[in-house]
């Protein structure tokens, strides 16, 4: 069962029904594309064991119509009160309501028929009918094991014009939930109207979402699919991480045996918030990268080995795991390159006892969505070092937070040696100076990828050089990635690649990679580059369309239309993704951005200061906001705003630039000095910080500082032309 889901703008990083069965109306645009698949009702003649194994699994049961017997008991059940937000559940089984009030707010109560439901265990969620064709999930969901109501949410009541508000789009069912838990669903948002079309098969996830397509023409008593096509296990894996894997969705066209890089990009550590440093799971990650993270899918392991496919549960089921039989299938004789283990002189816990099962010490849970507890599949091994070092999470603390960390790492040195995985140590010391914007980071970044051999881990230490994208070391290394087999390298690769001007072969290449994912990264990070009738850009166009109905697809289509010219709509989308989402600072940063740009700097002013008491502590906004009083004649407003982005981050380089330039010109040469030194320091590939010293320094009549100033800004760009010049016009 599954949250409903945001699109990643990290980009960062990416979106009435009422009856099972295909809608009849409004088709959409693609609906004449779509490819003829089966209910699963013609497929359980022939195929009863299966079928009778998938029926109650958590794959059948992840949609469903109300009125089942589950719904008799959560429809009789007491009111939830949380403070000043109230729900109440009514009507049983066969007349099901909801009600919601908040006391605090000023949108008038909400009383809805649920018409679906969302999941089976450990928890259920009901849709409710907002109309236009739109869904909304509430926050409110039913825990039928301890037969009550609970909020997802837990202590975040998030308010009615937030994002993430059960009323909102990050809970709009539509684009965040539904296409995981339906057969061959299909979205269809109509801009024209923010409403949608939206068709399915069957509700649940049927036998053909994963065995794809029937045949063209078959003979009697012929399989309905094509029985011929063999998958690779990998092929397989894709099919499962459409849905198990925190991603951006680029279309909903993937097919079993298509690429999962064709249709989907995939989040990686590489974002502060999502993973741990270490790589185990924070936020709603789900699996895919915690797998390709780990060892065993460095390895080639995948779903199917472990998982069963119709029954949705691991192979063998609870005492497979519960006795480690389905771990030692792989690791008691060393099969498909594993580790060799003896359970019992491995785990130094008896048989039977917390800590003697894999899954104790290697699979740690999570809690999300208030009461699903979640296995994290990076199989990491529990190090309390990192721990005390960084506050990574680590088994051994989970039952032990009594004895204290030194006593755990005395006993895990004792059983596994002080110097266990260091080049793993290394790598998560580098990802969390690179997540703190510490000094050394850069170093660390470079030294760990120069030793991984995982490419998902290559991918997002790359990721994380962005600030130093255009130093050479970083260049190197973004150039041998390009040559990778995997997408998720060469993606990187073309995302730091972007960045670099010099680096147009090696980014054309990539903006022509037979993997989608990797052109569009190529693409976004260099839209300059794209000549207006180029395929890659109309690509882009396609995937800013499909994401159009949340915020983050309307700032990537003001990105298209500003590309193409078009101020007027650049402008008109940055202001519905502003209003869209009330608690986005970004989306106010970029419309400020575009009101300066277009000269309209003191439309700029209010809209950053909106964004400031949105993100009080975002040091970019005062940064914006300096730059547009700079603009604007006010000096010292522009001052105290660098100071004030100074004081949010003490490594802000660009705004002790901004301010040694704003110094100087007021006649405070040594202050000026001093902060062009700080910026120059903190931004070592950045050629501009010494070439202003270099101006400094021969206005002062230093020529001697003057002439190093500007060899170091020449020697960070041989092609800086004024550093050039002013060395000529002091003789040297």
């Amino acid at each position: 069962m599954m949250i409903c889901r945001m699109l990643l703008l990290a980009i960062p990083l990416a979106l009435g029904l009422g009856s099972c069965g295909r809608k009849t109306g409004h088709a959409g645009p693609e609906a004449a594309a779509l490819p003829q698949l089966a209910k699963s009702t013609e497929c359980s003649a022939c195929h009863q064991a299966a079928d009778q194994v998938w029926r109650g699994s958590m794959h059948a049961l992840a949609h469903r119509k109300v009125g089942s017997l589950e719904d008799a008991w959560a429809f009789r059940a007491k009111p939830l009160d949380l403070g000043n937000i109230h729900w109440k559940f009514t009507g049983g089984e066969s007349a099901p309501r909801i009600q919601w009030h908040d006391d605090n707010s000023k949108v008038p109560p909400i009383a809805l028929a649920p018409p679906m439901a969302i999941g089976y265990r450990p928890l259920i969620q009901y849709v409710l009918d907002f109309g236009n064709g739109r869904y909304q999930v509430p926050d409110a969901a039913w825990d039928p094991t301890k037969q009550e109501w609970f909020s997802m949410f837990g202590s975040d009541q998030r308010k009615p014009q937030e994002w993430g508000h059960w009323t909102q789009r990050g809970m709009n069912w539509n684009s965040q939930c539904a296409a995981c838990h339906f057969t061959q669903y299909r979205k269809n948002y109509l801009p024209e109207t923010d409403g949608y079309a939206t068709r399915w098969l069957e509700q649940g996830v049927g036998c053909t979402q994963c065995h794809g397509p029937s045949q063209d023409s078959r003979r009697p008593n012929e399989c309905i699919v094509d029985f011929k096509k063999k998958y690779t296990p990998q092929q397989w894996m894709h099919a499962c991480a459409t849905c198990h894997s925190r991603r951006e969705e680029l279309d909903e066209k993937f097919l079993i045996g298509d690429n999962f890089f064709d249709h989907y990009s995939l989040a990686l550590p590489s974002q502060p918030g999502l993973y741990h440093p270490d790589g185990q799971q924070i936020d709603e990650d789900y699996n895919f990268t915690s797998l390709l993270l780990s060892r065993m899918g460095h390895k080639g392991i995948s779903c199917i080995d472990c998982h069963a496919p119709h029954a949705a549960t691991p192979k063998g089921g609870k005492p497979a795991v519960e006795t480690n039989t389905l771990c030692m299938q792989c690791h008691a004789s060393g099969l498909r390159g594993a580790i060799v283990i003896d359970p019992l002189a491995h785990s130094f816990h008896k048989p039977g006892s917390a800590g003697s099962r894999c899954v104790d010490c290697h699979m740690p849970k999570s809690i999300y969505m208030g009461r699903d507890a979640r296995s994290d599949h990076r199989f990491p091994s529990p190090d309390p070092v990192l721990t005390k070092e960084l506050g990574t999470p680590n088994a051994c603390n989970t039952c032990h937070a009594d004895k204290g960390l030194d006593w755990q790492i005395e006993w895990t040195n004792k059983w596994y040696g002080p110097t266990k995985k260091p080049l793993a140590r290394e790598r998560t010391r580098a990802v969390a100076a690179a997540y703190a914007d510490k000094p050394e980071a850069m170093d660390k970044l470079l030294a760990a990828f120069d030793l991984e051999d995982n490419t998902a881990w290559q991918a997002t230490l790359l990721r994380l050089m962005e600030p130093w994208a255009e130093d050479p070391r970083v260049t190197q290394r973004a150039e041998k990635a390009a040559a990778s087999p995997d997408p998720l390298a060469r993606g990187a690769a073309a995302f730091l690649l972007a960045r670099v001007p010099a680096s147009g072969t090696q980014w054309a290449r990539l903006s022509k990679d037979p993997v989608r994912s990797v052109r569009l990264d190529a693409g976004w990070g260099a839209l300059d580059r794209l000549p207006k009738d180029d395929a890659l850009l109309l690509d882009l166009e396609k995937v800013a369309q499909h994401q159009g109905d949340q915020p983050a697809g309307q700032m990537r289509l003001a990105r298209l239309a500003r590309h193409r010219g078009e101020g007027a709509a650049a402008e008109a989308h940055l202001h519905k993704a502003a209003d869209w989402d009330q608690g986005s600072a970004v989306a106010r940063q970029e419309l400020a951005v575009y009101l300066a740009g277009a000269g309209r700097t003191r439309e700029a002013i209010p809209v950053l200061a909106e964004a400031a008491k949105i993100a009080p502590k975002d040091p970019e906004i005062p940064y914006l906001r300096a730059l547009a009083l700079a603009e604007l004649g006010d000096e010292a407003g522009s001052e105290a705003q660098l100071r004030e982005a100074i004081r949010l981050n003490p490594r802000f380089a660009r705004a002790y630039y901004n301010l040694g330039l704003l110094l100087s010109s007021q006649g405070h040469e040594a202050a000026a000095i001093i902060s062009l030194r700080n910026a120059s320091t903190l931004g070592p590939a950045d050629p501009e910080p010494p070439y202003a010293l270099a101006t400094i320094y021969q206005r002062l009549g230093q020529s001697n500082a003057a002439a190093a100033a500007a060899r170091d800004a020449l020697q960070r760009n041989p092609a800086h032309q004024q550093a050039a010049a002013l060395l000529r016009s002091i003789g040297q």
